[in-house]
Parts: structure tokens; sequence; C-alpha cells
């Protein structure tokens, strides 16, 4: 989907003069950048504000190897933004990654366990939690993804000679 089509969608059921005063442009100028046209793309040059948001993304992204302004949209809207994973699950069957998920499940508790045992739960001892949690968020993902994308939906091959 490109931008202009990210633009109808969220605009869909908007007020746009609401949308456009919101931003501090003109209505035309909102209705000028959905629709692609002069302003804002002559001969296909110029960038809409999405498209320059998404630039900015890119060239910080490539530079840091960080994702902080869309860490930061994330946050301003209460979500956490999780990567999807590369999917290395293709070469080990699904059992061994269900199997994993709960070992990382259950470091999750245990951690949370041993931080609570005094009835409180320390600034360290949380950085801890979070840590394993981050973990496992990383590996449950990766098997969902495998899975979403057939990576078990292959029977196992049962013609090997005996």
């Amino acid at each position: 989907m490109n931008s202009r089509q990210i633009m109808k969608k969220a605009l869909k059921g908007c007020d746009r003069n609401f949308v456009a005063e919101t931003m501090g442009i003109q209505v035309g100028s909102l209705n000028n950048q959905v629709a692609g046209e002069l302003p804002y793309h002559p001969k296909g040059s110029t960038k809409d504000f999405i498209d320059r948001v998404m630039s900015f993304i890119d060239a910080t992204n490539a530079e840091t190897g960080q994702q902080v302004l869309l860490e930061w949209m994330a946050e301003e809207f209460g979500c956490i933004l999780i990567n999807n994973p590369m999917i290395s699950a293709a070469s080990s069957p699904a059992i061994s990654k269900i199997s994993e998920i709960l070992r990382d499940f259950a470091a999750v508790i245990d951690e949370i366990s041993k931080a609570a045992a005094d009835t409180r739960i320390e600034q360290h001892e949380a950085e801890k939690i979070r840590a394993k949690w981050e973990i496992m968020k990383r590996i449950t993902e990766e098997f969902v993804l495998a899975c979403e994308t057939g990576v078990y939906d292959k029977k196992a091959d049962t013609s090997a000679s005996i």
C-alpha cells in the first residue's frame, strides 16, 4: 500500500477540515497530498509528508540501526514497537520451538517470582524481568510468523528407508 492509499484509509470517516487544522495546513494542501497532485508531486520529485517521514526513519535507521521515531510514536499511542523477526525456524520442528517458548515463559515467571520474594520489585529486578520478557516475545513472534507463512505446514517425510 502506498502513502496516498494509507492517507485515504486513515482519513476515511474523518472531517478533513479538522485534520488539516490540527496539522496546521490548509484542507486543500491535505487533499493535494492525498491525491498526489501539485505542488506535492511535480514530476514525481517531491514527496508527501508520509513519504518524508518514511525517508527520515529509513535514513536514521540506516545510520544508527535504531528506530527512535517509530518507538516514540508507538509509545505516544500506548503501543510497543516489536519488529518482525527473521524466521529461523525452518530447520527445527514446531515442537522444539514450542518447548523453547515454554522455557522462556518459565524464565519470565521465575524472574518475577525471584523479584517478588521480598514483596517488592525494585528497578534492577524490573529490568531483568523486562529482558526475559523481550526474549520470550521475540521467540514467540518468530514461531507465530513461521506458522503464518506455512513453515510448519509441511508433512514430515515418512518415505525414508528402514
